[in-house]
């Protein structure tokens, strides 16, 4: 993957520490992989579950309208790397069938945070 292709997702439309909270989840998400082309399964295991940590810390606070098309932009580069992290696993030999359960976890938290913070826009909009 060309570092251009790496930073697509930067976000642009977000202030502050936000957006450093969110440039820190890609980021985070990228080390993951980068971790998993070296088959340094246990790091993209522990910066997976620090990575958690960071999603439940962003979205401790309410996306804002103004937020959202950065968030879903970075939440879709994220999971499009955990793919490819689950393709490195499949391919990869020994030991990472709990490395691919952890991935898929948090593949589903990207999942259940996106549809959530869908759903909160949504009702701030029409209230």
């Amino acid at each position: 993957m060309s570092p251009v292709n790496a930073h697509s997702a930067r976000v642009s439309g977000i202030s502050g520490g936000r957006s450093q909270a969110l440039d820190a989840l890609l980021e985070s998400s990228l080390k993951m992989l980068r971790q998993a082309e070296s088959r340094d399964w246990l790091d993209v295991i522990q910066t997976g579950i620090l990575r958690k940590q960071m999603i439940d810390d962003f979205f401790a606070t309410p996306v804002t309208a103004g937020e959202e098309n950065d968030v879903a932009r970075v939440l879709g580069r994220m999971l499009q790397i955990n793919e490819e992290i689950e393709e490195l696993a499949v391919h990869s030999r020994g030991g990472v069938g709990e490395s691919i359960g952890a991935i898929q976890q948090g593949r589903r938290a990207v999942n259940a945070y996106s549809e959530n913070t869908a759903s909160a826009v949504a009702r701030g909009a029409t209230e």
